[in-house]
């Protein structure tokens, strides 16, 4: 039986890790991934009209970055937070990324993709 020593390094990170996501869920700290138009609104710094046109005009696509059980809309921050960065999501091929002349902002794109 071969033991990695690698793996027997990172031990202790694996642990601050787990004792960092027990305490958050102790807390009720953890944040929630679906938002309702007003939230998301809040969240995204636009008013509730904004948000609407978004969903009417297209902007935000049904079934990516949001869905609507029930006849609420819920949306789903991490493709907000995708949206507001630029990112194209990945089971989407309508989504084109806005460009930018930010050299910072080019910078942090070509490290994230």
């Amino acid at each position: 039986m071969n033991i990695d020593l690698e793996a027997l390094s990172q031990i202790p990170q694996i642990l601050e890790l787990l004792t960092s996501l027990k305490d958050t869920v102790e807390k009720g700290t953890l944040e929630k991934r679906w938002l309702n138009t007003i939230e998301v609104a809040e969240y995204a710094g636009y008013s509730k009209y904004a948000i609407e046109t978004k969903v009417k005009d297209k902007t935000f696509i049904k079934g990516i970055h949001y869905h609507k059980p029930s006849g609420q809309l819920m949306f789903d921050k991490v493709e907000i937070d995708n949206w507001i960065m630029g990112i194209k999501p990945t089971n989407s091929s309508t989504y084109k990324k806005e460009e930018t002349d930010d050299e910072v902002d080019d910078e942090i794109f070509s490290l994230i993709a």
